[in-house]
């Protein structure tokens, strides 16, 4: 059990002298209510060795604990290294296999990717929403099992068998917006503890009030989903796991919700990781494969946006002098049929070119594997910080159409064309 189901057994429950926990992944002796609380680590580091003496007169029970940390001072059985030598040399080799190579390091600490995001939470459902055509990936925390902070550099095939040591299934899921808020709801509802059903999302970006009582933590106007405000009864494609449409971690609400592809659609989520290094591999021409095909290195929902967009969606690619504009509905109204010099068909043409590069500039980016921690996930503050929110999306909404008047054009494109105007 978690350490709070442990201290509410040792503070209403008698009769118990020791209580032998686990699932936190730490080692931790406490007392409570006169009551030894032992949980003896992970992953075989270390394990303890208890003593329980009972008094002469048979109405108490003394406990000693020793932790014992286990180092290169324990000699191997021989039997299993024997039987494991046959093995090893293999393993080991598909182990120590470079799958790529990281500029910065990657966060999979329980206490950083249980309690909020990180850029290796990121950097697996960004490419699970990529391979998967998905609007949105959510994956429990608890998928991502290393605990570690993996430094930059070589990244092998033994880090990503740390990290995603399961053989877990994808799948696609038709989910409104109205249950999109329930599953983030549930995803932060036992916040600050270190669940594994808090999420790690791709597509989503949403706000949560630690201090409101579970069930109503998520701040409702502020959720975005790619460039919009979420809407209710808005459907949308969500990627996730199979075990969470199982309804495991609390995410019961996934049970019913229509399946797009199934499993048997949708690669493993160790396998689309792979695929995504063979795809960087493949662009850069450092692979030896003959065919060109590879997997997406570019979320969809960032593809849309570019469609949507007059302008490039990267920063490099803005001039200082143009503002930007919201994204949303309203950019589908098109500024081009504006007197121009140019030709619809040249101007339209300038902005497919724009776009394309744009595309492979984003492409660029996921090719130098810098993943980082980009706000889809804030923990609120203080009332304050909401207003702010509040007002800058008000500030995106600030969109009006104004008629254009009749003029001669320069060429005659089209007249009373709508413009969009920042208020």
């Amino acid at each position: 059990m978690r350490t709070p189901n442990d201290t509410r057994l040792a503070e209403n429950v008698d009769g118990i002298d020791l209580i032998l926990g686990g699932h936190d992944h730490v080692y931790e002796i406490k007392e409570v209510n006169g009551k030894y609380i032992l949980k003896s680590g992970t992953d075989f580091r270390e394990f303890s060795h208890l003593r329980l003496e009972l008094s002469e007169a048979g109405d108490a029970v003394s406990v000693s604990i020793e932790k014992v940390e286990v180092t290169g001072q324990f000699s191997p059985n021989e039997a299993v290294k024997a039987a494991l030598q046959e093995y090893e040399g293999v393993v080991t080799g598909k182990m120590d296999e470079v799958l790529c190579n990281f500029s910065v390091e990657l966060d999979g600490r329980f206490s950083s990717i249980r309690t909020s995001e990180t850029n290796l939470g990121n950097f697996i459902c960004d490419i699970i929403m990529a391979a998967c055509n998905a609007d949105i990936a959510i994956l429990n925390s608890g998928t991502l099992r290393s605990d570690r902070i993996h430094p930059a550099g070589d990244f092998v095939m033994r880090d990503l068998m740390t990290i995603l040591p399961m053989l877990d299934s994808l799948c696609v899921l038709e989910v409104t917006g109205a249950i999109l808020l329930q599953i983030l709801e549930n995803g932060v509802c036992q916040y600050p503890k270190l669940e594994g059903r808090f999420p790690q999302v791709a597509g989503v970006q949403f706000v949560f009030d630690a201090s409101a009582a579970p069930g109503s933590r998520i701040i409702r106007d502020m959720v975005k989903v790619g460039d919009e405000y979420l809407q209710e009864e808005q459907i949308y494609r969500m990627c996730t796991k199979a075990y969470m449409r199982l309804g495991r971690d609390g995410y019961n609400m996934l049970v019913d919700c229509p399946v797009l592809q199934d499993d048997e659609q949708c690669p493993m989520l160790s396998t689309a990781v792979q695929n995504h290094f063979t795809a960087i591999k493949t662009r850069q021409g450092k692979t030896s494969r003959n065919s060109t095909h590879r997997q997406s290195l570019v979320l969809l929902s960032r593809r849309h946006s570019l469609i949507r967009s007059d302008e490039p969606l990267l920063p490099s690619q803005q001039s200082s002098a143009t503002p930007s504009r919201p994204a949303g509905p309203t950019r589908s109204m098109s500024t081009d049929c504006v007197t121009t010099a140019e030709t619809p068909l040249q101007h339209s043409a300038k902005r497919r070119m724009s776009r394309q590069d744009s595309v492979q500039e984003l492409e660029d980016l996921a090719c130098k594997l810098a993943p980082v921690v980009e706000g889809r996930i804030v923990v609120l503050q203080g009332p304050e910080q909401v207003q702010g929110l509040r007002e800058k999306r008000l500030g995106t909404r600030g969109v009006s159409i104004i008629e254009e008047e009749e003029d001669e054009p320069a060429t005659p494109v089209c007249t009373k064309s709508p413009l969009l105007v920042q208020q």
